[in-house]
């Protein structure tokens, strides 16, 4: 209010100046004339002339209000008898250009409808063809499960690669989808880290025998409490992650999978000895589309795998932490809250 009152002053200060230096002039004039007379008149006159100038301020100042309130619902909802109620309130040369400002906001508008429905049913295309594509994976798997022995054991490595593959983008998809809805359908309840972990490296089992990358358990079976399938979903991030920057100089890859606990939190950190991040990609791997130095192994990554993880921790209160000071490869640690229950 007194920011706007201010700009009240100022944008009329020539006419309060110009008022001010009349009382000034009509003053002197008068101790001229009538000394004992401008001792009793003046200060009377100094006095209304504020209370007018506070009067005048009062009334612009709600003018001014009404004019902004007016044009905030105009912006947000610029139908034609808002822009009426627009032009009723400023000046009639004013009007033509609230005019064409309300045709181009209305175009604006539309347009953007436009793009948002479009939007929206390309997300819901590729959300139902996730869910539809699921039922022959799911045959392929059943196939893979059960017919394994008329399978030769190459083709079986690499139809297994490939159902790994392509069960990990149809995750990423849904799991992006799940992001951007209101309700993300988690399911909290107490579960085992170490069977969490163990189910996952489960189904990268066919995928990390054919990479030589040996799998370190050494966790202990803490409980927390949370989303299994959010928590494994992180884990196969942080796998995947691993097998695609594995270092091909490396005689024996392996990743390291341990568990810690303090006080306050659980942590499960995940290690590797790939070719690791370099510090200056550090703070920027969570974001979007992020990939780092350019190289064979990141020209066909998406950079979307840390971006989603990071984005389900936080939905679930978990915290991402990768470490500086390890540079034998990559570590990054899941540090879950306890929970009194």
């Amino acid at each position: 209010m007194i920011k706007m009152l201010r700009g009240i002053f100022e944008k009329n200060r020539i006419w309060i100046i110009v008022i001010l230096i009349l009382n000034l002039i009509f003053g002197g004039l008068l101790w001229l004339v009538n000394d004992k007379a401008f001792l009793y008149i003046f200060p009377t006159m100094i006095i209304g002339s504020l209370i007018l100038y506070c009067a005048i301020a009062a009334i612009i100042y709600k003018k001014d209000i009404k004019k902004k309130e007016a044009i905030d619902s105009f912006l947000y909802e610029p139908t034609k008898d808002m822009e009426n109620e627009i032009i009723s309130l400023f000046h009639n040369e004013e009007a033509e250009v609230i005019k064409n400002i309300g045709e181009i906001l209305r175009e604006n508008k539309i347009t953007i409808n436009n793009h948002k429905q479009g939007i929206d049913e390309y997300e819901e295309y590729i959300e139902a063809w996730a869910h539809e594509i699921k039922t022959p994976l799911g045959l392929m798997t059943f196939v893979l499960d059960n017919r394994k022995e008329e399978i030769s054991p190459v083709v079986y490595k690499r139809l297994e690669y490939s159902r790994t593959k392509m069960q990990e983008n149809i995750e990423r998809m849904l799991y992006y989808a799940r992001l951007k809805s209101a309700n993300n359908d988690y399911f909290f309840k107490e579960l085992s880290l170490k069977e969490s972990c163990i189910e996952v490296i489960e189904e990268y089992k066919v995928i990390l025998h054919e990479q030589n990358i040996d799998v370190i358990f050494d966790i202990n079976d803490y409980s927390v409490v949370s989303d299994k399938r959010g928590i494994q979903f992180i884990i196969r991030q942080i796998i995947s992650n691993a097998v695609k920057y594995k270092n091909i100089e490396e005689s024996k890859p392996y990743i390291v999978i341990n568990s810690d606990e303090n006080e306050k939190n659980i942590s499960l950190t995940i290690r590797d000895n790939g070719i690791g991040v370099k510090a200056y990609d550090l703070p920027f791997i969570f974001e979007k589309g992020f990939t780092g130095e350019i190289g064979e192994q990141r020209k066909n990554s998406t950079g979307m795998g840390l971006y989603l993880a990071k984005q389900v921790a936080e939905s679930m209160k978990i915290t991402l932490d990768v470490s500086e000071k390890y540079t034998g490869g990559f570590e990054i640690t899941l540090i879950f809250p306890k929970v009194d229950y």
